[in-house]
């Protein structure tokens, strides 16, 4: 049974990995409603009569739509066109949850619709709920149909270059209504990205190491050297650390995303501070470019930069690492999402140029015998 099949359930098509990420979003959802209402019921003012008092008597799902509208465009007539429903209808709504509520949520201030103090401070509840359901509507959207769908990635700078564009460029050729969001993130801020619900998940060199983060392997790279023609003789598949000592090396500052990757390079390399370090792969890159020195960068680097006049080949002994898809544990992977990173990963290992990719496979090869 294939990866696709795994799972899967004979009465929709859905599988039931699929259906623990919906019961997941619902979940949390429901959570993020309750604690709306929980916010509600607490901050009640003591004016409210006994039917303010009673359960239930609080905003409901339209209400909350409503109010989210008006107080986003700061007009009855701008909500009423956003929601595609009449002004009467919407003020009506609005009053309606006002008297729920026990206090206003808007007054006129010179002509104009304002918010109240108590409204502020509801927004900021209600906008997380709205943000949590439109994230259930587009999780429900990618798990109606493979072919559509929402994409929201985080990714190392080295791969946002070249490699990413390259895959979107091909995934939606075939599936053109998936859309995307990609970030350029490095691997102190993946956590982050990932428990915020900013990315669905995100690309890196390394796995984060926590239980509530789950990781699976997107293929490998090495590290190699960029330098202009003329620096080493072209018939060498790699190049030996030896014969980097006597070229003028460009440092790359320890907080760089591939600095673990290039140290032990550069500690084998360099006798003394580099006379060039930067912050960045492709200042690096655009400075072996320029002939300033040779640049030790990771092979997805080097194919933004690599042409007749730039050359890449990975160091000897080789240094090689493994790129992961890292997503929340309790929130698996969309169908959509998982035919994104399969391409992705059928791309890592056959795509760029020949002699890199012949280059790095040796590399790795070596490494592992």
């Amino acid at each position: 049974m294939g990866r696709a099949d795994c799972g899967r359930t004979h009465a929709k098509g859905i599988s039931r990995l699929e259906q623990k990420v919906m019961f997941e979003v619902a979940r949390g959802l429901a959570k993020t409603l309750l604690d709306l209402i929980t916010f509600l019921h607490n901050h009640k003012t003591p004016q409210q009569g006994r039917e303010q008092d009673q359960p239930g008597s609080v905003m409901n799902l339209r209400h909350i739509e409503v109010f989210h509208a008006v107080y986003s465009v700061g007009s009855i007539s701008g909500a009423s066109r956003l929601l595609n429903v009449s002004q009467p209808s919407v003020s009506k709504i609005v009053k309606h949850a006002e008297s729920r509520l026990g206090f206003r949520l808007f007054t006129l201030v010179r002509g104009r619709l304002t918010p109240t103090e108590e409204a502020h401070i509801l927004f900021r509840e209600v906008d997380d709920l709205h943000s949590r359901i439109d994230t259930f509507q587009r999780a429900a959207r990618n798990l109606r149909s493979p072919s559509e769908g929402h994409i929201r990635i985080g990714v190392l700078p080295s791969l946002a270059l070249a490699k990413l564009p390259r895959a979107i460029s091909v995934f939606r050729q075939k599936w053109p209504r998936v859309t995307f969001e990609v970030s350029a993130i490095h691997h102190d801020e993946f956590r982050a990205a990932l428990m915020s619900r900013e990315c669905d998940f995100v690309i890196g060199h390394h796995a984060v190491g926590d239980p509530e983060i789950a990781a699976f392997s997107l293929g490998q790279g090495c590290v190699g050297a960029l330098f202009v023609e003329g620096m080493f003789d072209r018939d060498l598949s790699a190049i030996p650390i030896d014969l980097l000592r006597s070229q003028e090396l460009i440092g790359l500052a320890p907080s760089v995303s591939i600095g673990d990757l290039i140290a032990p390079v550069m500690a084998g390399t360099l006798k003394s501070t580099p006379a060039i370090q930067v912050k960045s792969v492709y200042i690096a890159a655009a400075l072996a470019r320029s002939g300033s020195g040779v640049a030790i960068v990771d092979q997805f680097t080097a194919q933004a930069f690599v042409g007749d006049d730039l050359h890449f080949r990975p160091v000897e002994p080789a240094v090689t690492f493994g790129l992961s898809v890292q997503h929340l544990s309790a929130h698996p992977l969309s169908r959509v999402a998982r035919s994104f990173t399969d391409l992705m990963a059928g791309m890592i290992e056959a795509q760029g140029p020949s002699a890199e990719r012949d280059d790095c496979r040796n590399a790795m090869g070596a490494r592992q015998h």
